[in-house]
């Protein structure tokens, strides 16, 4: 067991690392790459001590109940815009993963609630950098969207969306910022006409750490 899990703990990390790179460098994760990291790990998967069940229809069923719970958390944190699409798919993918020998949710709901906090001070460190330490972002600027946000999407919006001069729009081009409007903004205190983006944080590097969190804490 011990070997499957230090087999396991070093694919991960070598995974998420070159994952960490393709967002980092590129903001995106292609298909590709997750597909390939999935084929290659249900190998490992498949291999891992199948003599602690009593036949191979107990160790499917058991990976595909903790498969459903990930799969609804990473759903719900998508439908919120915590995560998006490959953040999603890379979480469903670890749990698959995860050497696992009993019906033992700690470590799943650790995992999530883990994640969930670092991204909480991210986004703390992020809301005190643009409003406090930056005069980037303008939120009176975007009441004029007249737009009817509910108390969450303010808060979203206030911690994660800032304005861009349009003149240096190409500077912006496949990096950490999303448009999020076509619409150009005249700030008034800058002089300046700016767009209105998104801030994407590389969530992967989260994952990352939770990841090997997990692992330490809960597997040897």
């Amino acid at each position: 067991m011990i070997l499957s899990i230090n087999f396991f703990f070093f694919y991960t990390n070598i995974a998420l690392i070159y994952c960490m790179y393709r967002d980092i460098k590129f903001r995106k994760i292609p298909n590709k790459a997750i597909i390939g990291f999935l084929l290659i790990g249900s190998l490992l998967a498949f291999t891992e001590d199948l003599d602690i069940y009593n036949n191979i229809l107990i160790f499917v069923l058991t990976k595909v109940f903790f498969l459903f719970f990930a799969f609804i958390f990473s759903f719900v944190l998508f439908c919120l815009k915590i995560i998006g699409g490959s953040d999603g798919k890379l979480l469903i993918i670890l749990t698959f993963f995860y050497p696992i020998n009993r019906f033992n949710f700690q470590w799943l709901f650790s995992f999530f609630f883990v994640f969930l906090f670092l991204y909480l001070i991210l986004g703390v460190v992020n809301y005190f950098f643009n409003n406090f330490l930056s005069n980037k972002n303008s939120y009176d600027m975007i009441y004029s969207l007249k737009e009817n946000f509910s108390f969450l999407h303010k808060v979203f919006i206030i911690t994660f969306y800032k304005f861009l001069d349009f003149s240096q729009i190409n500077r912006y081009t496949n990096e950490k910022f999303v448009l999020k409007s076509l619409n150009l903004f005249y700030n008034t205190k800058k002089g300046r006409f700016q767009i209105l983006t998104q801030y994407r944080p590389p969530l992967v590097i989260l994952i990352f750490f939770v990841n090997n969190y997990i692992i330490l804490n809960y597997f040897y």
